[in-house]
């Protein structure tokens, strides 16, 4: 009973042991697998293992003294300023003998590799100093080099260089020795001595195939062109940092190619359009306007096919529609202008009836023409403006012109030129333009605050409906109308300081009105010394005095001016027969 009672006492111990237990042999397991990992392999590296001497070894010291007196004999040189490659090669075997006491002795500490990186960079400056002498030699060989055009020797100088300034800024040297800039600028001039003769060869093609196109000898002007693109795209990838590369060039060289091959498309456009220009001479309009709509299908070919091409061009695309168009319109339009001279013929001889006829035919052409060509250079706009106008007032023209006649006066000694025998009556002014901008309102007033164009509008529109030109009087022929004077009415004296109606005081001996006073009158430019802002009025105004109307005053005034004292009258230039 007491082994049984021992049995199982242990029993439970174990069983709580046992996670401990499986613990520790999966612990020395892995210990064995990670010592198998470390031991499996080749042992020895050339057959003999690194022996590492202690810090006590004889030989260390030895060779820890050797570098110090290579060192002091380097510095000494260094100090006498007598550093030649013998004395740099002491520093080299320092440098060599440091490496290999920190090698087989490993834990010589942190002094002994910061002795062996401070070795290090002393034997790579000493080299740079001497190597920076070389480099600015073979520097200046290169560029004498190319002063005598001789690219092989100076691409040799130069590429020499090149490796001594990279071995300096890949070592060790101090940062002042290292020039990475002159590493960039001799790649560089190397890259460009290497593009220098694709250059001259691109330079040639380009010249051959400028010569070959002044020759017409296309096909070859063409091939060189092509070369010539070849080269320099060549020298764009290849020699991209050099002065030779240019993207442009390309693009033109490409616009050239492009421009020979449509060539022969630009010269059947030219011919084209030279035979409806021709055609359309000739009075044959139709097959004009067929010769300018093949060029300008030809024309939008080659936009689209070569649109790198000189001959490239929208414009002329435009302008070939602009002269299809007028080709096309020239019927209507001679219609056209046949109407109106006839209009203006039946209203000079008050013939209103036979102009209100044509006056309806006309307008319904110039729609038709304006709707079917809008791009015709035979399209007037002024024109259309009067036949619209002279349509509106239709119903009014013989009124109109009624109302006119009565009131012109032929100018003394000059019976073809008539003369508005008043100013300009508000009543009147609003018949011809259906507007008044008077200050001073009233039908019978003279109209006043127009300015010099509104004037001008005025004479125009009176003339479309008179058939005949109408403009403002110059100020020789309000002298001549004036004659030998005019009664002084209407000035500061008996004005009242307002403007009278037109036609109630008494006319001059040759009949006409308030040449003096009232209002001043817009005169025209003709034969004055007027500018081109300014233009005279003539007659002073009910603003003046008795002494100042009688000195005929004339004033140089802004066309653009607005007064209340300030009129006009109209001269009316009829056809002679």
């Amino acid at each position: 009973m007491p082994a049984i009672r021992k049995k199982r006492r242990f029993i439970p111990l174990l069983r709580a042991a046992r996670p401990w237990l499986l613990g520790c042999v999966g612990v020395a397991a892995l210990g064995w697998f990670f010592y198998f990992l470390t031991t499996i392999g080749p042992s020895r590296v050339g057959g003999t293992s690194v022996q590492v001497k202690s810090s006590g070894d004889p030989a260390v010291a030895k060779l820890s003294d050797e570098i110090g007196d290579l060192e002091k004999q380097y510095q000494a040189a260094v100090d006498a300023s007598l550093v030649t490659p013998e004395v740099i090669d002491k520093l080299s075997q320092a440098f060599d003998k440091q490496r290999e006491l920190v090698r087989i002795y490993p834990t010589a500490g942190l002094d002994q590799s910061t002795r062996l990186m401070r070795l290090d960079t002393e034997l790579g400056t000493a080299r740079a100093k001497v190597t920076i002498d070389q480099i600015d030699r073979l520097e200046k060989d290169g560029y004498d080099a190319l002063t005598n055009n001789d690219s092989e020797l100076a691409a040799s100088k130069f590429t020499e260089a090149l490796k001594l300034q990279r071995g300096i800024n890949t070592s060790s040297a101090s940062s002042r020795y290292k020039n990475y800039v002159r590493e960039t600028s001799l790649l560089q001039q190397l890259a460009r001595l290497e593009a220098a003769p694709l250059q001259k060869e691109m330079t040639a093609a380009v010249t051959a195939a400028r010569k070959a196109t002044s020759e017409k000898r296309w096909s070859d002007a063409l091939a060189a062109y092509m070369s010539a693109r070849d080269l320099q795209d060549r020298i764009n990838r290849e020699y991209g940092r050099t002065i030779f590369a240019d993207l442009s060039v390309v693009d033109n060289l490409d616009s050239e190619i492009e421009s020979l091959n449509a060539a022969g498309i630009a010269s059947d456009i030219d011919a084209k359009e030279k035979a409806g220009d021709d055609a359309v001479a000739a009075g044959k309009p139709t097959d004009g306007a067929q010769f300018f709509a093949d060029a300008g299908a030809l024309q939008l070919q080659v936009n689209q096919k070569f649109s790198r091409s000189r001959f490239v061009s929208s414009e002329r695309i435009e302008n070939l529609e602009i002269k299809r168009q007028t080709a096309l319109s020239a019927p209507t339009a001679d219609a056209v202008a046949a109407l109106d001279r006839a209009i203006g013929e039946h209203l000079g001889k008050r013939q209103v009836v036979l102009a209100d006829q044509k006056i309806g035919q006309a307008v319904g052409l110039v729609d038709k023409l304006f709707a079917d060509y809008p791009k015709s250079r035979r399209i007037d706009g002024g024109l259309k403006l009067k036949l619209a106008y002279l349509s509106l007032r239709r119903p009014d023209l013989r009124e109109l012109q009624d109302t006119i006649y009565d009131r012109l006066l032929p100018l003394p000694g000059n019976p073809d030129r008539l003369l508005l025998k008043t100013e300009v009556s508000q009543a009147l002014y609003v018949l011809v333009m259906t507007t008044n901008p008077s200050r001073n309102p009233g039908r019978e007033l003279p109209v006043d605050s127009v300015n010099w164009s509104d004037a001008r509008e005025f004479c125009t529109r009176l003339g479309w409906l008179l058939g005949m030109t109408a403009r403002l009087p110059t100020l020789d022929e309000f002298r001549v109308a004036l004659g030998d004077g005019q009664p002084a009415t209407w000035n500061q004296a008996d004005s009242n300081g307002r403007s009278h109606e037109v036609g109630k005081g008494k006319p001059n001996g040759t009949g006409f009105y308030d040449l003096l006073g009232n209002l001043a009158e817009w005169t025209g430019t003709e034969g004055t010394d007027a500018d081109d802002d300014k233009a005279f009025i003539f007659g002073g105004s009910y603003l003046d005095t008795p002494a100042q109307v009688s000195k005929i005053p004339s004033e140089a005034r802004l066309k653009s001016d607005r007064a209340r004292h300030v009129g006009f009258r109209v001269m009316v230039e009829q056809a002679s027969p």
